[in-house]
């Protein structure tokens, strides 16, 4: 009987933000095919409520090592003797889940070691000390860097001054709406009497959502029919938090709803999903937006503008400043054609950013560095891609 291929994802928490949300899709994924034992390792405790550990799969192994905030001695010791004695065939991890790996990385010779960079790369490791302990093990192949996008990979290499990445594209499963979208529609589209946009994303300076609030307020200024602005998304800064309030200043047209467990409902419902960023890396919620057809209206910033064609998938501005966002509202809610951008948003995702696609690339990519390295071809492990 042939054994398993052990697969394992390390990452440091569930918090419901987009990196971790692709990291339990995939799993998901890559579980269903029986010839994977598929691990989500987490370094920090989840709770229930208020992180997706509960979306993942009967047939993913979940493992947390339960640490609390800050770095851990115990929790990196611990770490490392469990990876030593199930020591996985393929150990990728995400986010800050790579300095705990640092001892393990030392003493194993047969686990295959990859990292996602899930923004640019220099908002994802701007500490100098990490970047030259990370930049080490990139450079000597000992950790495949995994990019998500051109822009990505642009990034990744003008920073770290190499170009040996990978680049595996983003996904996300089919969404399924839920019985509470029948009373959001009766809520926010009876009567049809203004525009519904949707931001998702954390209440963070990246996100930039001054800029979306001042541009939908000048929008309301001018046109007749307004613009209602749903912002969905969990305060990561309250400084922030506190002074987007008072730019919205009780503005009846501007709703913050914080983190919401159903944000295929809202989507559904919507006019347009709006992003405003100043830098991302390929946002899993615009990869949600395209899959339902609900149209996107992004800054063109980071992967963004490889995944938007203007006017056939969703909408793009010139810049990142109000009045150039101002136009591209005008522009996108007043299009003559809305049917068939949802129509193509839907198929894009179909071809291009389904989780299955990003789970068959991860599996190839998998497969030809085991089957390239002769240590692992000795251990008598078979990768057989799925396509």
């Amino acid at each position: 009987m042939m054994m398993k291929v052990k697969i394992m994802h390390l990452i440091g928490d569930l918090s419901k933000g987009g990196a971790e949300r692709f990291v339990v899709d995939l799993c998901n994924e890559l579980a269903k095919d029986d010839r994977y034992e598929v691990f989500l390792v987490s370094i920090c405790s989840n709770s229930v409520e208020e992180t997706f550990v509960k979306d993942i799969d009967k047939n993913v192994r979940y493992v947390s090592f339960n640490k609390g905030r800050g770095f851990s001695l115990n929790t990196f010791w611990a770490l490392t003797k469990w990876l030593r004695a199930e020591e996985p065939n393929v150990l990728h991890s995400h986010l800050n889940g790579f300095e705990y790996l640092g001892l393990y990385l030392l003493i194993n010779k047969r686990t295959l070691f990859f990292h996602t960079i899930h923004n640019v790369a220099v908002a994802e490791c701007p500490n100098f000390l990490i970047k030259t302990f990370r930049r080490l093990w990139y450079r000597i192949n000992k950790v495949k860097p995994v990019t998500i996008s051109f822009d990505g990979r642009k990034t990744y290499r003008d920073y770290y001054q190499l170009d040996n990445d990978i680049l595996i594209e983003n996904g996300r499963q089919d969404l399924v709406a839920t019985n509470e979208i029948a009373s959001l529609s009766e809520k926010y589209k009876e009567g049809e009497d203004s525009f519904v946009l949707i931001h998702v994303g954390r209440i963070a300076s990246e996100k930039n959502q001054d800029l979306l609030i001042r541009a939908v307020k000048q929008f309301n200024l001018t046109e007749e029919k307004k613009c209602k602005l749903i912002i969905i998304g969990e305060v990561k800064e309250k400084r922030l938090y506190q002074h987007l309030l008072e730019v919205v200043n009780n503005d009846p047209y501007i709703e913050f709803i914080g983190g919401r467990h159903n944000v295929v409902d809202y989507l559904s419902i919507a006019d347009a999903f709006c992003l405003s960023s100043i830098f991302e890396g390929m946002p899993i919620s615009l990869i949600e937006a395209l899959s339902v057809g609900c149209i996107p209206i992004c800054t063109p910033v980071g992967g963004i503008s490889q995944m938007i064609k203007h006017g056939k998938t969703g909408f793009l501005s010139r810049d990142v400043s109000v009045d150039s966002y101002c136009d591209v509202l005008k522009e996108a809610l007043y299009h003559p054609d809305k049917k068939m951008i949802k129509l193509n948003g839907r198929l894009f995702f179909k071809l291009n950013y389904h989780i299955q696609a990003s789970a068959n690339a991860h599996l190839k990519t998998y497969s030809s560095v085991i089957l390239s390295d002769k240590s692992n071809m000795m251990n008598g492990y078979q990768m057989i891609t799925k396509i």
